[in-house]
């Protein structure tokens, strides 16, 4: 099937008559119905019904037609696409993204990408994982770099995998850890699920929580003050006199990932398409 074929079923099916068809197609209607019976035999389907009331689609006939406006759409699309990128990228890109990413790991990146696309101008806002994704379902954003792939059906990337690691001013003694004070930072929903489930599997009782904390800084600098030990992963730079030790679950350890979330078909591909390419060699 090419664009033209798909061309013809759509304009039978808007017309039901294959005259009209015809004429809107600069064709004659022996040759579209020529064409048409080509379609049925490479396809091998029966496009049309016999009622003896003028034409009428079969049930194969009708999904064709109505899958005809999908894929025309998506050939412009395409086209569009194609043209756009044969020049210099412009137009803005609107990007979500966990805070802690956007903090230690985005900057660098947006800084490579404006030195590289002068026309492109970059929206971002920042936020919980949920929120990023939230706003990529809407179409508030074109991408979301978040801390889950929240089973994304159209384009997405690893762009980063850290460890998780127990910090603390001094060395822990792992069997009293449910007894000393926990610096909790708001991790978000799937991130905290990952950490629970590794508690889960070493403890039996509740952490004893003193502090909850929603930014990382915040965390950090009580935890190097001796207030406690907290859960961080390691992407970001942790200072040296802090103890840390790995989580594991079994023989597999905990780990933070990044993913970046796109869609494939978009008419702004021009503009989204060069920032995912900036992840092809990144981590």
């Amino acid at each position: 099937m090419n664009e033209k074929d798909w061309l013809i079923i759509r304009t039978v099916w808007q017309y039901k008559n294959i005259t009209r068809a015809a004429e809107q197609l600069f064709t004659s209607q022996p040759a579209l119905s020529y064409r048409l019976k080509q379609i049925e035999r490479k396809l091998s389907v029966q496009l049309f019904e016999e009622n003896g009331r003028g034409l009428a689609f079969s049930a194969q006939g009708r999904y064709l037609a109505q899958h005809a406006e999908t894929v025309l759409a998506e050939l412009q699309l395409l086209k569009t696409t194609l043209q756009n990128l044969n020049g210099p990228q412009q137009g803005e890109l609107r990007i979500g993204v966990s805070s802690n990413f956007a903090a230690y790991c985005l900057p660098d990146l947006l800084h490579q990408f404006s030195q590289q696309h002068p026309g492109i101008s970059v929206r971002l806002v920042s936020g919980l994982s949920e929120e990023m994704y939230i706003r990529l379902q809407r179409g508030d954003v074109h991408l979301a770099l978040v801390k889950d792939d929240y089973g994304w059906k159209e384009g997405k990337r690893l762009v980063n995998e850290d460890n998780y690691y127990l910090i603390s001013r001094q060395p822990l003694d792992l069997a009293q850890l449910p007894h000393l004070p926990q610096i909790k930072i708001n991790h978000g929903g799937h991130i905290t699920r990952l950490i629970e489930r590794w508690w889960n599997a070493s403890y039996s009782t509740a952490p004893h929580i003193t502090m909850n904390v929603d930014k990382l800084e915040v965390c950090l600098a009580m935890v190097e003050r001796g207030m406690g030990y907290a859960i961080v992963s390691s992407y970001q730079p942790l200072a040296e006199s802090l103890f840390r030790v790995p989580l594991f679950v079994g023989d597999e350890p905990v780990k933070s990932r990044t993913w970046l979330l796109y869609r494939h078909a978009s008419a702004d591909a021009a503009v989204t398409l060069p920032f995912v390419e900036l992840f092809s060699e990144y981590r």
